[in-house]
C-alpha cells in the first residue's frame, strides 16, 4: 500500500491554516457561499487530524474539550456525511441560509444576508442560539491560529 504525507502543496498543520484563511476570506467576499462555508469547516475539522496524526486520544481528548470544537466537529461532520449521528454532536440544532429582506437599491448597512448556525447546549450558552457562520468561522480561525503559534509552528 502507498502512503504519503500532507496533500499536494499542504504539508504541515500551518499550511492547513494558509488553507483556513484562504476559505475564510472566500466567506468575508461572499457570506451566502454554502461552499466555501462547507471547505472552512471540513478543513477545521482536521487541523486536529494534522496536528495529532497518531495520537487519537490526545485528538479526541481536544476535539471534545473545547465548545468551539465540538461546533465545528458537529458543522463537519453534518455536512461531510448530510447528517451528523455520533451522540457527541449535541452544539448544532440547524443551519439555515437567510437572504435578508432588502435588495441592491439599499446600501450594506441594511443587508442581513449570512448563512446561520442555530446552537444548543454548552455552544448556545457560550455563543448564543445562533451565530453568523462568519463570525463562527473568524472564531475558530482566531483558534487555531493562536494554538499553532503556541506550539511554534507557524
Amino acid at each position: 500500500m502507498a502512503t504519503f504525507k500532507g496533500y499536494f502543496e499542504l504539508k504541515t498543520p500551518a499550511d492547513l491554516l494558509q488553507k483556513l484563511a484562504y476559505d475564510l476570506a472566500r466567506i468575508q467576499a461572499a457570506p451566502l457561499d454554502t461552499y466555501a462555508c462547507f471547505d472552512f469547516f471540513i478543513t477545521a475539522e482536521h487541523m486536529l487530524d494534522w496536528l495529532y496524526p497518531d495520537d487519537v486520544i490526545a485528538l479526541q481528548n481536544k476535539r471534545l474539550s473545547e465548545t468551539l470544537l465540538k461546533v465545528c466537529s458537529h458543522l463537519a461532520n453534518g455536512a461531510k456525511h448530510f447528517h451528523a449521528r455520533n451522540r457527541q454532536h449535541t452544539s448544532v440544532t440547524d443551519t439555515e441560509k437567510h437572504d435578508g429582506p432588502f435588495d441592491d437599491s439599499f446600501d450594506g448597512s441594511f443587508d442581513t444576508c449570512g448563512l446561520v448556525v442555530h446552537l444548543d447546549g454548552d455552544a448556545a450558552k457560550k455563543y448564543g442560539p445562533e451565530i453568523d457562520a462568519e463570525e463562527l468561522a473568524e472564531l475558530v480561525f482566531a483558534y487555531w491560529q493562536k494554538d499553532l503559534a503556541a506550539k511554534k509552528l507557524l
